[in-house]
């Protein structure tokens, strides 16, 4: 079907409506599904009418110029035009792809978007067909981010695509088929499908809104607490939040599945909260420094705090194995991978952090090579190696040194 400048302008503030609410939120979403299933729908099934027919990827035009300027419209009314790009890219990329694959000819000649406007034949194999162009469409930029940070980051391309894939997918999913079931509606229902198949998602968003502003402030309080022995004078500081930047990562490289990633940099953060209960500071807040039974009693008292709050209580657990040295949790056999890396993540930030440093402490080779003198009785050997292979990534260590540290 054509598009219309009737149904241009619905679809146009269709997609300022929602683009506007995605932008409201206070953490935006990269893919705003409403918006994206919104273009996607008049990509798939309408054309340009300077094309004269169909056929023809100038027809694209259309939807993304409208897509173009409904997210511009509402980044100059909230002052985010530094981010039109970005948001632009991602949207772009799923309408463009979207609109490419329908519009690529069939082994019978003709294209999905030709099918659409006169439906023949199997419709559910049509159906599928379809919906699986638009899956593999608002797929492509979840894909291409992945591999951006993969790259950026020298880990493996599986480790971000499956975490962004388990982060977006069920978003990405939800629109590509609403995008489908509003292409299908087009030609019957005009541009009242657009309104009419956005307004279930639309209801459901007040209870996204308040889950993401749960979640939002579960963070924040792990953040608050886990500065507490730094502002007390007991770590160091910037320790929990380096601890963090470490095993993320490091927990990723081991295979920790990503629904488990943010108790693994929660377990980071809030591994030294136990400090707070010692007579005297431990100097420079350095816990490898300690014996074993003080490493122990300063993750116990940090379980024990966490153990009170309903919210946290999941991750008491996981802070109280941090003190068990390597030994002591295979010889008990259920410790988390989670303790284990914090445990060598904290050891290596504090043989290798600022106030260590000025004391005297070691560089990351020296530090290393402490921790690999102590392992396999203090640390697991799969963790510190993992720990070896992440400072290569970042250029801390050159190649030739995480060679030999691992031999």
């Amino acid at each position: 079907m054509t598009l219309t400048w009737s149904l241009a302008l619905v679809g146009f503030l269709a997609m300022v409506l929602t683009e506007a609410w995605r932008q409201a939120s206070p953490t935006p979403v990269r893919e705003g599904p409403l918006t994206q299933a919104c273009a996607m729908a008049l990509a798939l099934s309408t054309a340009w009418p300077l094309t004269g027919g169909l056929g023809g990827l100038v027809g694209l035009l259309g939807p993304l110029l409208l897509a173009a300027a409904a997210v511009l419209v509402v980044a100059l009314w909230r002052r985010r035009v530094a981010l039109f790009p970005q948001d632009l890219l991602h949207l772009g990329t799923a309408v463009a792809v979207a609109g490419v694959l329908v519009r690529l000819p069939l082994p019978t000649g003709s294209t999905l978007l030709e099918r659409i406007a006169h439906p023949e034949g199997d419709t559910v194999l049509f159906a599928l067909t379809l919906l699986v162009a638009a899956v593999v469409a608002v797929g492509t930029p979840v894909v291409v981010r992945a591999v951006r940070t993969a790259v950026r980051g020298r880990v493996s391309h599986w480790q971000p695509l499956v975490s962004e894939l388990g982060r977006q997918g069920p978003v990405s999913l939800a629109a590509a088929s609403t995008a489908v079931v509003m292409s299908l509606a087009l030609t019957e229902l005009g541009p009242a499908s657009l309104v009419l198949f956005l307004v279930p998602l639309l209801v459901l968003q007040p209870a996204v809104a308040r889950q993401r502003h749960i979640r939002q402030a579960q963070r924040q309080t792990i953040f608050a607490l886990a500065r507490l022995p730094e502002e007390a004078g007991f770590a160091a500081a910037g320790h929990g939040a380096r601890v963090a930047a470490l095993a993320v990562p490091i927990a990723r490289d081991l295979g920790v599945e990503p629904a488990d990633l943010p108790d693994v940099e929660a377990a980071a953060l809030l591994h030294d909260i136990g400090q707070v209960g010692l007579a005297r500071p431990v100097p420079d807040g350095a816990t490898v420094e300690v014996s074993g039974r003080d490493q122990r009693l300063i993750a116990a008292t940090g379980s024990s705090i966490l153990a009170r709050t309903a919210e946290l209580s999941r991750l008491a657990t996981l802070v109280a194995d941090v003190g068990l040295p390597h030994h002591r949790a295979v010889e008990r056999g259920d410790v988390s991978l989670t303790s284990s890396i914090v445990r060598v993540a904290s050891a290596y930030d504090d043989l290798t952090g600022r106030a260590t440093r000025l004391a005297g402490g070691a560089g990351p080779v020296q530090a290393l090579e402490r921790i690999l003198r102590a392992t396999p009785h203090e640390y697991d050997p799969g963790v510190v190696a993992a720990l070896i292979r992440q400072l290569d990534r970042r250029g801390v260590l050159s190649t030739a040194q995480a060679a030999s540290l691992q031999d």
